[in-house]
């Protein structure tokens, strides 16, 4: 492993992060979005699984996507994110994967994590856009490791975006 990679990694890893229980929610809604809290899934450990929240998204009383918010920083983390979302085809290019990011800054600030680490396909352009518009800053293009779950289903390469969500 890259020594820097592993340097940020490290760095990643000794970030405050509060976990005693999951957050009551709120409606998350801006008036166009509402994300809607389908599950809340405990972390495994042994499969090196934090916890985390899974929302559906809707606009306009349709479901239009989904996005998740996993809570804690970890190797694996570094390679896939704390978030991850998708906007259905028909709905894309209207900025609503941008809008439930943003949407989703309450929880992260219960659970008081400063950071957030958003990757994307490195192809991937409209999901680096979202990460543009949120002003999160390319930190790399890394190689996956084959150990990790996106690189068994193959992708080899990550952007890897750092939103500072305090600054928000």
């Amino acid at each position: 492993m890259d020594e820097t990679i592993k340097n940020e990694i490290e760095y990643y890893n000794s970030l405050p992060v509060e976990f005693e229980d999951f957050m009551d929610l709120p409606e998350l809604s801006d008036g166009a979005v509402t994300l809607v809290c389908v599950s809340k899934m405990p972390a495994e450990p042994e499969k090196k699984r934090v916890n985390a929240y899974c929302f559906d998204i809707y606009a306009n009383v349709k479901k239009i996507g989904d996005i998740n918010l996993r809570i804690g920083y970890t190797d694996g983390l570094y390679y896939g994110g704390q978030i991850g979302y998708g906007i259905n085809e028909e709905y894309r290019g209207n900025g609503y994967a941008v809008s439930a990011c943003k949407m989703l800054l309450p929880v992260v600030r219960f659970h008081k994590m400063p950071k957030l680490l958003i990757t994307t396909d490195k192809d991937n352009i409209a999901s680096k856009r979202v990460c543009e518009k949120l002003g999160a800053k390319l930190l790399r293009i890394a190689e996956l490791p084959k150990w990790h779950d996106l690189y068994e289903q193959g992708q080899r390469y990550s952007n890897i975006y750092e939103w500072e969500v305090n600054e928000i």
